[in-house]
């Protein structure tokens, strides 16, 4: 059996709406998947129930040093839950990042655990939490050619990928 794929998005639809499309993606190719994200994902779960869903506690840094010791104690509980939470999966799981405070715990469990990681970013600029995130990642996608906010050294490791897009918005690209 294929090692299960683990996604882990922030909970608003510039994350979560690329994470549904790679799921739909790999579940039409017969992989397993399990997505991490806070509770602002819960229609994901209705729209792709063959994904195993867990919610994720995460902590914003910005807002000064009490939201930052906050946000550091919520991402540190975080990423206890994402490793637990995707233990079931096996040893081998594969994380992929969207972005989205919600994602760093996840993504953080696996490199802790030895797994390689896979970020991708959807904006022209790299995120706060995909900045964070660059340095363990064995490859960044982006989905602009030019992506501003990478190191030197991330950039080498840098794939331009464009962004997933979910079938119903296909489909009406199509129609028009």
């Amino acid at each position: 059996m294929s090692p299960p794929f683990v996604l882990a998005a922030g909970g608003t639809g510039g994350h979560v709406f690329p994470a549904e499309a790679l799921a739909g993606e790999l579940l039409a190719r017969g992989r397993s998947v399990h997505l991490l994200c806070d509770g602002r994902a819960d229609a994901f779960a209705r729209r792709v129930p063959e994904v195993e869903f867990h919610h994720m506690r995460a902590g914003r840094f910005g807002g000064g040093p009490g939201q930052a010791v906050y946000g550091l104690a919520e991402n540190g509980d975080g990423r206890c839950a994402g490793a637990s939470a995707a233990s079931p999966t096996g040893a081998s799981w594969r994380s992929i990042g969207f972005g989205g405070y919600a994602s760093v715990p996840t993504m953080l469990a696996a490199s802790y655990l030895g797994l390689p990681i896979v970020i991708h970013e959807q904006n022209a600029v790299l995120g706060r939490a995909n900045r964070l995130l660059a340095p363990q990642a064995r490859r960044i996608a982006t989905g602009f050619p030019a992506t501003s906010g990478l190191r030197p050294a991330d950039s080498l490791r840098a794939v331009h990928t464009g962004n997933p897009v979910r079938p119903a918005i296909l489909d009406l690209a199509d129609a028009g």
